[in-house]
């Protein structure tokens, strides 16, 4: 049972609730509010009923599961906007560089408000705006618009360190299994979604930092529960998805088409090439994915060859994330 702060007025309850609702534009939970302010459920409810009389159409109210949650969205008058045609430029291109992971509902509203954007601007920067500059040849993609409800609830989830029951089925497995899970970040790697953070025990403290395919979760439920540890973040500058400690590997590509491939790109933070003069590159990777690695040298065929013996695993060392599809 929450204690109740007797010396706070309800103007004071009032002033910081309004003040934690502008403080993000994130979905704010009624028990989490409650919790903030030392005080009832009943007295938030009446709190908020203050406020949206203010406020009318910006503050949004809905309900996850038996959570009823709010969010503070003000509204942007005319006029009041400081971006110009250069900056809504950029935003063009991150829009088209990041089309393909996105659903169609985030698509469409990122088009929609570009198009409001460039009103703003000017009249005639408006209709040519639609155009994409950049495209995307693909092999083979997943579609994430059924999974937008999914992305969001994690999300969400991700900036309060909230505690979700994820149903999750593994490739290849027959039948799905439960996880507590906390989220932290979703990656991106060759055309696919992955959700990072760390699978939790249930009395909240952690059991091992894990990753999941988004394509796979089948369903996802809040638990009302909190961690308070923090998850160490990742290094998304690493080849592949972090499965263990960093190791480091020497390739070398023979001179040609393979050779120039890799040259003409950065494969890791932790990288350096050594031209040889006979035309042949050797590559000196650190990475924290080495299957993935064997994997991309294996691609090459007769192109590459592994100059550092792989790694035949230390049974003693636990990996550094898990999960079911390692």
């Amino acid at each position: 049972m929450i204690k109740k702060d007797a010396d706070s007025s309800s103007a004071d309850k009032v002033l910081k609730l309004f003040r934690i609702l502008l403080s993000s534009d994130k979905r704010f939970y009624l028990y989490e509010l409650a919790e903030k302010l030392v005080c009832s459920s009943q007295t938030v409810i009446r709190l908020i009923n203050v406020i949206e009389r203010e406020v009318g159409e910006n503050l949004q109210v809905g309900k996850e599961g038996k959570y009823r949650w709010y969010r503070l969205i003000p509204k942007v008058r005319p006029g009041r906007l400081q971006l110009s045609d250069c900056h809504l430029r950029y935003l063009e291109i991150c829009r088209d560089l990041s089309e393909p992971y996105l659903p169609t509902q985030v698509q469409h509203t990122v088009d929609k408000d570009l198009f409001n954007l460039s009103l703003l601007l000017s009249d005639d920067a408006a209709f040519p705006r639609n155009k994409h500059k950049f495209g995307f040849f693909s092999k083979g993609y997943i579609d994430y618009t059924p999974f937008f409800d999914t992305i969001e609830e994690l999300l969400n989830a991700a900036q309060e360190k909230r505690v979700l029951k994820l149903i999750y089925k593994a490739s290849g497995a027959e039948a799905p299994k439960e996880h507590l899970f906390v989220p932290h970040r979703l990656a991106g790697m060759s055309g696919a979604l992955y959700v990072l953070g760390a699978d939790v025990n249930p009395d909240l403290s952690l059991r091992f930092t894990s990753l999941y395919a988004v394509q796979r979760i089948r369903k996802l439920s809040l638990t009302g529960q909190q961690v308070q540890f923090e998850i160490k973040d990742t290094d998304f500058a690493s080849f592949g998805l972090p499965w263990h400690e960093p190791r480091t590997f020497r390739i070398l590509f023979k001179a040609g088409k393979s050779a120039d491939y890799v040259r003409e790109r950065i494969w890791a933070r932790h990288q350096q090439m050594i031209e040889h003069q006979d035309g042949q590159l050797e590559l000196i990777i650190t990475t924290n994915a080495e299957p993935e690695l064997l994997a991309w040298v294996r691609s090459f065929g007769d192109e590459a060859q592994l100059l550092t013996a792989p790694s035949a695993g230390d049974k003693n060392t636990p990996p550094l994330i898990k999960g079911e599809d390692a």
